[in-house]
């Protein structure tokens, strides 16, 4: 059996799920983050994909996480480019609740 290779990568991947997921679906932050408008809701996000991206360099860059390749900036612009993507992806794919659509309007 081989073990999951928790790898720079598959770590920002799922803490933009999981960011996505707790925008969406824990109350009281969904309602406030649903009413607020879009520009600020995207700043918020792309602060907190940037910052993720920006740990996970520093803890590969400390040996916390190990990595096979050189660690550069392209790992900060790589990593936060997959953030971006499956979060976008699961916000997408993730059903709205009732209390986010009435926030919204």
């Amino acid at each position: 059996m081989n073990p999951i290779s928790y790898t720079p990568d598959l770590i920002t991947m799922v803490v933009g799920v999981i960011l996505s997921l707790l925008f969406n679906y824990f109350p009281v932050l969904n309602t406030w983050y649903a009413a607020l408008k879009s520009e600020v809701k995207s700043a918020i996000m792309i602060g907190l994909l940037a910052a993720t991206s920006v740990s996970i360099y520093l803890l590969s860059l400390y040996g916390v996480i190990e990595v096979s390749g050189p660690i550069t900036w392209t790992l900060v612009l790589r990593t936060f480019v997959l953030a971006l993507v499956a979060n976008q992806s699961t916000y997408v794919v993730a059903p709205q609740t009732n209390a986010v659509r009435e926030a919204k309007q």
